[in-house]
């Protein structure tokens, strides 16, 4: 996200620099293209497309392969080759953003590990969220002395479902999982969790569920497999499982390199996936992440999402993340926009960027020979979502043709040179800003 903004960038890797330029430049240095795919069954999709291809990953419920040293067209007919006798909704190429493009860098220069593969054997089955409700919070609110924290908090969460609360920090969304876990009591509003009641049934939750936070709260001083294996008796792990539930952990995690190693010498990711393990050895029905990959390379992220989407749509396991990472955010099945302590916007990835372009209008991006000077003019003059990333301007038009001669007019007056005007699909990080300013309008209004 932050990348993409940038006037110049390099690319590093082991202390070296791999390439370096503008961020359009170093996306077209790497040859392939990216497909995006919607298919169902999208498990057995997803197994299928990793035997053939080294870079797939699962981004809620689409499919994202990178096809190397092929046109967008070819790729796609790969794709769906690939795929046949599946029920393929869509299929489109897509311009790579620069995690795509380093990630492929790293791989095509044979710098990363490679990531094609079989699926675990469990997973055979792709299940959908089921309708039964695994996290139900209802009016949540926690008060430090006068300060609120958290403000009438509702949402629900299904078996199998990946829900994460979005938004930055401070918002609350730390403050949400530890009542819910019954770390923290809440001033109002009742949860249920795993079937307990969260007030009463505190350390039945805890039994229940899996709980990773933002610190690395593992020991540090003490091996992969002694923490594995301390985490299982703190959970309570028959003595009969101990050695089944510990396999399980290293291949789940691809531990199994490193067992002997201090978790204190551990790559990020790496110890981030330990720290899963950690908190899925006692096969937990839910999980709660917070924060998870603050910090994890793009390699080490998407290793750990592929762990993440098995979970939820083989073992059926109820995930709530909390994260400020907006693609991150995209993986999950259903979103919650935080900020300030309350819920601003509940709804799927796509019902929000829908919803987006249905009440603001389309995403334009402006290119001008002077962009900080355009910026505040075009804010001046009242467009929405204006904001800035790297060298280009995005807002927000009903109309495109009269927001171009608009945007025309106004910058020829102040002899601005307007280098290029597109449409772009509405990310994340657009409606994030434009909702929270949305909120932020309000608040002042009031």
């Amino acid at each position: 996200d932050e990348a993409a903004r940038f006037h110049r960038l390099s690319l590093m890797y082991g202390g070296q620099v791999l390439t370096a330029g503008e961020p359009d430049e170093i996306r077209q240095i790497v040859s392939g293209s990216l497909v995006e795919v919607v298919v169902e069954p999208q498990i057995e999709a997803l197994g299928r497309l990793k035997r053939h291809f080294p870079q797939v990953e699962a981004v809620g419920p689409v499919l994202r392969v990178y096809v190397d040293e092929v046109t967008p067209k070819e790729a796609g007919k790969q794709v769906k080759a690939i795929l046949d006798g599946l029920s393929v909704k869509e299929v489109q190429a897509i311009e790579p953003e620069l995690e795509d493009a380093f990630v492929a860098l790293l791989r095509q220069r044979k710098l990363a590990e490679h990531t094609r593969g079989e699926l675990s054997k469990a997973a055979l089955v792709d299940s959908p969220p089921s309708d039964a409700i695994a996290i139900e919070a209802r009016g949540l609110t926690r008060d430090f002395g006068r300060f609120r924290a958290v403000d009438q908090v509702s949402f629900r969460v299904g078996e199998g479902e990946i829900f994460g609360l979005l938004g930055a920090n401070g918002a609350g969304k730390t403050t949400v999982i530890k009542m819910l876990t019954g770390i923290l009591p809440p001033t109002g509003g009742k949860g249920h969790v795993a079937g307990a009641d969260m007030r009463r049934a505190g350390q039945v939750i805890k039994e229940r569920i899996g709980y990773m936070s933002q610190a690395f709260s593992l020991y540090q001083d003490m091996t992969v497999l002694e923490n594995i294996r301390l985490y299982a008796r703190i959970y309570a792990v028959p003595r009969s499982q101990l050695k089944q539930r510990t396999a399980w952990v290293i291949e789940m995690a691809g531990l199994k390199d490193v067992e002997g190693r201090l978790a204190g010498k551990l790559p990020m990711g790496i110890r981030q996936r330990l720290a899963l393990g950690c908190a899925l050895v006692h096969q937990p029905r839910v999980l709660f992440l917070d924060e998870p990959t603050s910090g994890v390379d793009p390699i080490g992220r998407r290793r750990f999402w592929d762990i993440l989407v098995q979970m939820a749509r083989v073992d059926q396991v109820a995930i709530l993340v909390t994260t400020h990472y907006m693609s991150e955010a995209e993986h999950c099945d259903h979103l919650a926009l935080m900020h300030a302590g309350r819920i601003i916007t509940d709804a799927t990835p796509a019902e929000m960027k829908q919803s987006l372009q249905q009440e603001a209008g389309q995403l334009l991006e402006v290119a001008t020979d002077r962009p900080l000077v355009a910026l505040k003019l075009l804010e001046q003059a009242g467009f929405e979502g204006v904001a800035l990333f790297g060298k280009r301007i995005h807002l927000l038009a009903k109309d495109r043709q009269q927001a171009r001669h608009q945007i025309e007019s106004l910058l020829h007056q102040h002899d601005i040179t307007l280098l290029g005007l597109t449409s772009r699909r509405p990310s994340l990080e657009d409606v994030f800003v434009y909702r929270i300013m949305a909120r932020e309008k309000e608040v002042h209004a009031q």
